[in-house]
């Protein structure tokens, strides 16, 4: 899976390698939202949008690592309690009427 990840990672940095190199040189008119930007360099937009979206990904993965290590410390809180439970019930005295009760259904 990891080779498959490296090799899409790779071929996209070429694919945005090259398509630098094909527009360079060119300026285009860039609207964000209500702000106009003419005469940008189409090489400067794109290294902007390419890091912009670097960040945008990270702090995605920065929120989900931060959710799947609160999942995480949940569930050695439930298995700390189930050990603590079976322990407790360990401890219990056996009755041999319910071993017999047991046996007999």
């Amino acid at each position: 899976m990891w080779f498959i990840r490296s090799l899409v990672i790779m071929m996209g940095v070429i694919a945005f390698l090259w398509l630098g190199m094909e527009n360079a040189g060119q300026s285009v008119d860039f609207t964000f939202f209500t702000r106009r930007y003419p005469g940008l360099s189409l090489d400067f937009l794109m290294l902007l949008v390419f890091v912009s979206g670097m960040i945008f990904s990270f702090l995605i993965s920065v929120v989900n690592e931060m959710n799947l290590r609160r999942q995480l410390s949940q569930a050695r809180r439930d298995v700390e309690r189930v050990n603590r439970e079976v322990a407790s019930l360990r401890s219990l005295p056996f009755d041999e009427a319910d071993i017999g009760s047991a046996g007999k259904s």
